[in-house]
């Protein structure tokens, strides 16, 4: 079976045909979901959602976009909700993206550091997003040597690839990997240990190749990223497919698979 390990099933594309885009995925041969809460108002969209599909499981964090609109003291509010929903198993996504402005640089590393304490305090893992700001992202987590981490949908190069592996992370492979302009990611795909590799749609967004005009993106393609990176990989969809499970299960917690 795949596992989409990053979506986000209450996006608008999404979240309006739930339960249609969840049989389509399953029709694919994908049997689980990890859907992510990006900020306060979607973490409740996501919980709704964990409670209605059996094969659905979540995180929820601040992603860097919206570091700028939470207040002193959010991280209590956040903490309560994984106290309270057992299906919740990671934290985030939560980083750094320096290629928008939507937040103050200063103001997106105190709210990151604020969630990596609160994965270590609840011995969960982090989701993080990493985008142009590898070497600031890199030096926060170092502090953190307890968290597992993933960077998903990763698009670095790969000496920040091995700087990630050199720390324990796992890193996630999008539909990105199956677009011509993106040999990095190529490359990225075929460095990661086979142990620390996920696949993942981060749909709505990124639908890959053979279906790349289709929007939204849909959990049912992420095989066709799986598919994609075992050719590169040179081992059969199959292996991939199991390995890329186990993987999921172990960096997330055998419920996800169980």
């Amino acid at each position: 079976m795949w596992i989409d390990t990053h979506c986000h099933l209450t996006y608008e594309g999404l979240i309006e045909n739930q339960a249609a885009v969840l049989q389509r995925a399953a029709a694919a041969g994908v049997a689980r979901y990890v859907t992510i809460g990006t900020h306060l108002e979607d973490h409740d969209r996501v919980i709704k959602t964990l409670r209605a599909f059996p094969a659905v499981f979540g995180a929820i964090g601040i992603h860097p976009h919206h570091a700028a609109e939470v207040e002193p003291g959010f991280e209590g509010f956040v903490e309560h909700r994984f106290k309270t929903e057992p299906k919740l198993l990671a934290v985030g996504e939560c980083g750094l993206d320096y290629h928008y402005d939507n937040s103050p640089k200063l103001v997106q590393k105190g709210i990151f550091e604020t969630q990596l304490e609160m994965a270590r305090r609840l011995k969960l893992p982090a989701i993080l997003h990493v985008r142009d700001a590898h070497a600031d992202a890199l030096a926060i987590i170092r502090a953190f040597p307890e968290v597992r981490v993933v960077v998903h949908c990763f698009t670095g190069t790969p000496a920040e690839c091995e700087a990630w592996l050199d720390l324990g992370a796992y890193i996630g492979i999008t539909g990105i990997v199956t677009y011509k302009n993106a040999p990095d990611v190529r490359a990225d795909a075929q460095l990661v240990p086979a142990d620390r590799l996920l696949v993942e749609t981060d749909a709505p967004y990124l639908s890959p190749d053979p279906v790349r005009s289709t929007k939204p993106c849909e959990p049912a393609f992420v095989r066709h990223t799986g598919e994609f990176v075992a050719q590169l990989r040179g081992v059969s969809s199959e292996e991939l497919a199991r390995q890329t499970t186990e993987n999921a299960g172990r960096f997330f917690g055998l419920k996800l698979i169980a």
